[in-house]
């Protein structure tokens, strides 16, 4: 191997790249990473392996000590944890591979139970029971694996133990020692990191205009994103994470600026500016690959999307940039997506958003739908797992429908049990507190629900019960029996629609509930022959557009033109 004096090239990798994960480039006297990032750049030592070399017989051999300290790092390392975590929170095992006492006197490790190697003691657990929980745990590299080590190993919390009144340094002393890691500033190459954040808290605004823009994101906007989240990520994490973000935080107030624009006569042109703003620094940010580890930034690339979504998902105009990033984190790795994180709460919003393109454009669902954290199961589970659960299941049923391979007749029957055991499962929280089955004045029931979760776990129901019934394959494609059955399954149409839009009509104060009735509207509504009905679809769209900034207008058009209340083009 040439040496470094000849190429200008190391042997191994520098010490510091290393530690920071990344690839470096070898370069002497000091890296290309560190030289651009201002860091020290550590060399490391070259090692030639001694494949084929002959030791003399007096050779002299290290004895290893009886006690061995193994120290699983792999949890720390996709966490982004420093080295000086393991050194605090030691695992013992002896030569035999036996779980072994730690020795008196040493550091960090007093009082520490096999449970604390997360830094979370379980107090309920007898020591020897926890040790026979490690010891017999799956390998890590399963996807089960991974889930029972958060669950019964690192017994994570549900939400990030903040004190709203505290200073951020015992905020952070109460969180997990995963959520900590992902909570904290991401170290980037460059400059990246000194425009990605603040040197002080931007908190307390300075401008009216900003902070009425803020508030309005807590208070309109931020119960769209948080209809399936029970911790409220977006309305409570969210903001202070702002605090400290420049990103977020521009990516806040663009989305408010752009909501108050739709509905009022706010200035349509100041959303664009934080738009830019967010953009001029979340964009050299996404080509370094530990970007996709900063939560901060999938939550605002999830905020941007919901802001394209207000600008043109439903006229045909999206240009689903902000979806693409929003791919790039959530097909990042379960290893980021911790149960109770700010990473999960944007996969579902993430996952949702992308189901309703998937829905406009008749295609597939692009997010992988294998992580950890999508439940499939029909097991006791709190309410908004049923919900999300539900989500799961249409993208499921829209893979099957738009995929490249036809729906056989075995796969939608599988499919169609599914939806039909979803019915019969979930708990009695999701029947309304209020029906009517709106045969007075109304075309819609009127149903009342309590919660958003409710609300949008039916209503995602409902639209895989819709598709199923649009591709049944059992359907006659020519013959005697075709006209009666298409009567059938327009009737069976109709009677679904109306209640996906009584659900949104009902619950106006979750403004998801309309837009996800549109969605359904633009892709069902032209089963509707009454003109009653037709002009009552036509109303749920206009209203769904001045209400809540969601554009209708080429979905109106499309439905006068298939009602033929418009003549059509050509």
């Amino acid at each position: 191997m040439p040496s470094a004096d000849h190429t200008g090239l190391l042997a191994t990798p520098c010490v510091t790249c290393r530690e920071h994960h990344l690839k470096c480039d070898r370069g002497t006297p000091r890296c290309g990473r560190c030289a651009h990032a201002g860091r020290e750049c550590r060399l490391s030592f070259k090692f030639k392996p001694s494949i084929g070399t002959k030791f003399s017989r007096d050779q002299k051999w290290l004895r290893p000590p009886k006690r061995l300290i193994y120290i699983d790092e792999t949890q720390y390392l996709v966490a982004g944890a420093s080295l000086d975590d393991y050194a605090s929170q030691q695992h013992f095992y002896t030569d035999d591979g036996s779980p072994g006492e730690p020795k008196s006197g040493s550091p960090g490790t007093s009082g520490l139970l096999p449970g604390d190697i997360l830094g979370t003691r379980r107090s309920d657990v007898p020591p020897t029971e926890l040790g026979h929980q490690r010891k017999h745990a799956p390998h890590h590299g399963s996807r089960d694996s991974k889930l029972e080590l958060v669950r019964a190993d690192a017994q994570l919390p549900t939400r990030f133990e903040t004190h709203r009144n505290g200073s951020d340094t015992d905020s952070l002393q109460t969180m997990h020692p995963l959520h900590r890691s992902l909570s904290t500033h991401t170290s980037y190459d460059g400059n990246v990191q000194t425009s990605h954040f603040y040197d002080t808290p931007a908190l307390p605004l300075k401008d009216p205009t900003d902070a009425v823009l803020f508030r309005h994101y807590i208070q309109k906007i931020a119960i769209s994103l948080d209809c399936c989240d029970p911790l409220k990520h977006f309305e409570l994490i969210v903001p202070e994470r702002a605090s400290t973000c420049h990103t977020l935080l521009n990516a806040i107030l663009a989305i408010a600026a752009r909501h108050l624009s739709h509905t009022t006569d706010f200035d349509p042109l100041a959303s664009n500016r934080y738009h830019d703003e967010c953009l001029k620094h979340l964009i050299p940010m996404m080509n370094h690959s530990s970007a996709i580890a900063d939560e901060n930034l999938f939550a605002a690339t999830v905020i941007l999307r919901m802001l394209e979504e207000m600008d043109g998902s439903l006229t045909g105009q999206d240009n689903y940039s902000h979806l693409l990033g929003i791919h790039v984190f959530a097909n990042a790795g379960d290893q980021y997506m911790l149960p109770g994180s700010l990473s999960a709460a944007a996969f579902w919003v993430g996952l949702r958003q992308e189901i309703y393109i998937a829905i406009l454009t008749q295609q597939c669902v692009k997010l992988k739908l294998d992580d950890f954290i999508v439940d499939r199961s029909l097991g006791p589970a709190d309410d908004y797992t049923w919900s999300n659960r539900a989500i799961v299941l249409l993208a499921d049923v829209l893979n099957c429908c738009f995929g490249d391979t036809p729906l056989t007749t075995q796969r939608w029957i599988a499919l169609n049990e599914a939806v039909e055991s979803w019915t019969r499962a979930r708990p009695p929280s999701f029947n309304p507190y209020f029906y009517n089955n709106g045969t007075g004045a109304g075309a819609f029931p009127e149903i009342w629900h309590g919660s958003s979760c409710h609300i949008l776990g039916i209503q995602h129901h409902i639209l895989a019960q819709l598709f199923l019934i649009q591709f049944d394959p059992s359907i006659p494609r020519v013959g005697t029996k075709r006209r009666g059955a298409m009567r059938n399954t327009t009737r069976r149409i109709e009677t679904l629609m109306r209640e996906l839009c009584g659900l949104g009509i009902s619950n106006q104060w979750t403004p998801p509930a309309m837009f996800t009735a549109c969605i359904g509207i633009a892709m069902f509504g032209d089963h509707f022959g009454e003109e009653r009905d037709q002009h009552a679809l036509s109303e749920f769209l206009k209203k769904t557009e001045t209400a809540h900034a969601r554009p209708t207008a080429a979905i109106q058009q499309q439905l006068m033109k298939a009602w033929g209340w418009v003549e059509v083009d050509g």
